[in-house]
This record gives C-alpha cells, structure tokens and sequence, in this order.
C-alpha cells in the first residue's frame, strides 16, 4: 500500500535505457496503488542529496558514502503508509550499521503544514530517530530520484549507484536481502548466518494478500483531491457554506454537514457554535482509521467521535482519543499530523462523525488499515 504524488509518471526517469520499464512500473503503481520492488540492471548512478537542513546530521554528500550501502527512504511524517514502515528501518540500522549501512530519511512534504522545520523535528523526535534527515521541501531529491510514491526506498552501492528500489510498503524480507548482498559486495567476508539476523515473521507479509480485506481508499477532504464527496453540488471553493450530509453516504465516501470552508488540502471549520454540530461523516470499512488534521494555532481544540450512532468504545478508541465527563469520546486536536481514531477489534463497515464547535480546525484526509497491518508503534 502507497501514497502516490499526483503527476507521478516523470518522462525523464534514471536513464535512457531504464525508461520503458520504469514508465511501465509508475503506471502499474498509479492504476493499483500496490507496492514494487527490484533490482535495477544496469545500475544508474546515484544523484547527490541538495538539501538545505538535516536532522541528526551534518549535510551528507554522496561522495562521502562511497564505500557504504545508502539506504535512502522517503517519508512525510502524517502518511499512515510510511509510519508503518518505520519499525523495520530501525531494525535495518541497528543491525546493519555496524557492517556499513546508513539509512538517510529524505522528508517530502504531501501537505503544506509539512514544510515547517519545527513540526517535522517534532516527529522526528516523536519517532526516535537517530538516523539522518534531509528536509525536501523543494522536492529537489524527490525529482532527482524521479520518485512515485511514499514510502520509497532506494538502496545505493558502494561504487554510488542505485541498485534496488522499493515503492510502497510490504516485502520488508526482499528489502533486507538486497541489503546483504550491496553489504557482501562491499564486504565479501561478512556473516549473516547467526540467529539475530534472523528475518522477522512477518517481514514478508503482503497487505493485499486474498486472506486481507479490502480497506476504504484514502479520502481526501479538500477540494483539490477529494473524489468521494456525497454533498450534491460538491464543495464551494470560494467560501464558508452550510452544508446538507444526504440522508445516507454512500460507502467509501464522506459528506460535510453544517458549516465549513473547503481549501485545496483541507475543510475548515471557521467560526464557535454553540454545540458541535458541524460534522465530517464518512462511511467506511477497515479496521482501522487515521485522521490527519489539527488546530490552526496549535492549541487543543476538541474533536468529537462517534461511530455508528455512539461514542467510541473503550477496545475501538484509537490512542489519540479520550473519553470525556459525559460518556462521549473526543480528540485534543493539537498540532497538524496523524491522528489514530479508530482501532475496531475487527475489520467490519462502519459509519464516523466528526464534530467540534471550535474554530480554526482543520481536517485533512482519512487513511485506513485492514485486518493483515504489521505492528508498529501508535505514536
């Protein structure tokens, strides 16, 4: 599973040689949104890493890597698809940096809030990294790779030249194979035999496996993107508007009832009222879903949650929601990111509305997991 970038299919790929196969591959991912992976033959030089801040590390230059395996790695700190991956980037570096590995974490931004420095040091701190990470906000690193989609990881020889490719999540084992061999050819006397090298039970777990249900897409909420909105007329562009929900959402879809302003990322909500009754509902199947948003100014703001008619049961919260004094269950919205809503015992089709009576809220997309999702830390 992936986020693609609209406009992905690039029509000046690594080099002329590797041009039909990789337009043929970017197509295949737009079309299905499933993951690749590979080796690529022969292996494009490498381009160097132009970014003006980095995180937990003085700038890197590819001619300082010579010699290493680079594992390069998009990620935007509210995509749900590239926070999964994070527990096996760790594995990656604790257990290959000692033979030779880095692990250089490139930040291109999806949504405008993602460009400020401070929110995403905050989530790097959030996530514990310790690895290095470039801020890509012109997207300079992005285009140099000709990247598709977050997550991506590329891995790059001792001699600077990208030898494999990963776009999207899953195939954590072919992944870490690829690591081994690039590592065995910089270092042909190194083991891996041993029993902590051992490659995880599910590191080859596949998401869109016959035994995984099919999850809602992600929805996004401004009118740039959004595709399933349920509103007749769809959503005005130029101002605050009372909107109408139908009487029944279609599944897969999601509709605005009372007031809000639509931005391109984004549906706002602008003005108190005094109760909450200015709602996002959605009509889904997953098991679980992530909301990204949050307050304008950052201060909290309350969110309120109810699936299916109800507040939020205790084993169906998310860890970002509380259950408040009157038996309801909210969200402190804070600082725009990802927030985890819903975490259901089990897959099943359910209906959310989301509520406030506080301006300056803003809400961005929901993301889903089905019932195969690897674990990782909720944080």
């Amino acid at each position: 599973m992936l986020t693609m970038r609209e406009g992905v299919v690039s029509q000046h790929l690594f080099a002329r040689v590797l041009l039909l196969p990789l337009l043929t591959v970017l197509v295949m991912l737009a079309l299905s949104g499933s993951s690749y992976c590979g080796e690529l033959s022969p292996r494009p030089p490498a381009p160097d890493f132009h970014a003006k801040l980095w995180f937990n590390s003085p700038p890197l230059s590819l001619a300082q890597l010579r010699g290493k395996v680079v594992l390069v790695d998009f990620w935007e700190y509210a995509c749900i698809n590239c926070i999964r991956t994070f527990p096996y980037l760790r594995r990656w570096e604790e257990l290959y940096a000692p033979a030779g590995v880095i692990v250089i974490a490139v930040h291109t931004p999806e949504f405008a809030f993602a460009k400020n420095p401070a929110n995403v040091a905050n989530a790097v701190k959030r996530f514990g990294f310790s690895f290095p990470v470039a801020l890509d906000n012109d997207e300079a690193i992005w285009n140099a790779f000709h990247n598709a989609a977050w997550p991506a990881d590329f891995l790059i020889d001792k001699d600077g030249r990208i030898a494999y490719m990963h776009i999207g999540e899953g195939d954590y084992g072919e992944t870490e194979l690829a690591i081994r061999k690039l590592l065995k050819e910089a270092k042909p006397g190194l083991d891996f035999s041993t029993a902590r090298f051992a490659l995880p039970a599910d590191a080859n777990a596949d998401m869109d496996a016959s035994v995984c249900r099919r999850a809602t897409p992600e929805t996004y909420l401004g009118f740039a993107r959004g595709a399933n909105l349920a509103n007749p007329g769809g959503e005005d562009e130029t101002r605050e508007v009372h909107y109408a929900a139908p009487p029944v959402v279609p599944i897969d879809n999601f509709a605005l009832d009372g007031d809000w302003k639509a931005g391109d990322e984004f549906v706002r909500h602008v003005r108190s009222s005094v109760q909450p009754m200015d709602a996002v509902e959605l009509h889904y199947q997953a098991k679980t879903v992530y909301l990204v948003a949050g307050s304008d100014d950052d201060s909290p703001k309350p969110l309120y949650v109810m699936q299916d008619g109800k507040p939020l049961p205790p084993d169906s919260r998310g860890v970002d929601v509380h259950a408040g004094t009157n038996g309801g269950s909210y969200i402190a919205l804070g600082g725009k990111r990802m927030y985890y809503v819903v975490n259901n015992p089990e897959f099943g089709e359910h209906t959310l509305a989301l509520s406030t009576s506080s301006p300056g809220v803003s809400l961005y997309s929901f993301t889903f997991g089905n019932n195969c999702e690897n674990k990782f830390a909720h944080k």
